[in-house]
C-alpha cells in the first residue's frame, strides 16, 4: 500500500503487534543476538556454545500458547553464548542466544 500527497509517495507495510524489528533494544538484522519471539518456555536446545552454526540453523525451541517455536540463527558463526536451559521460563525479548560473525 502507497501514502500519496502533495506529489510525495511513502509505501507502508503491514505492522502486527509484536514484529522484533520494531520493539526497543530489539536485535538488528545481523547482529548476532538471537531474542524470543513471545513469552513462553525453553523446551529444547539445539545446539551450545562454540558450536559453528550458520544462518537459519535451528538453535532454541519455545513452547508459547502450547505451540513451538524454532528460534534460528541469524548469521553464520559461533555460538558464544546460550544464557537459557531447558525448562526455563523467558519473556518476549529475552536473550537465548549469541552468534559472532
Amino acid at each position: 500500500m502507497w501514502l500519496g500527497r502533495d506529489g510525495h509517495a511513502w509505501p507502508l507495510t503491514r505492522h502486527r503487534i509484536g514484529d522484533p524489528g520494531d520493539r526497543p533494544g530489539a536485535a538488528g538484522a545481523g547482529d548476532g543476538v538471537v531474542r524470543s519471539p513471545m513469552p513462553g518456555t525453553v523446551l529444547l536446545l539445539k545446539a551450545a556454545p562454540g558450536d559453528q552454526v550458520t544462518k537459519d540453523q535451528p538453535l532454541v525451541v519455545v513452547e508459547a500458547m502450547k505451540m513451538e517455536h524454532t528460534v534460528t540463527a541469524p548469521i553464520d558463526g559461533v555460538l558464544r553464548e546460550l544464557p537459557v536451559r531447558a525448562g526455563q521460563s523467558v519473556d518476549m525479548d529475552a536473550v537465548l542466544a549469541i552468534v559472532e560473525a
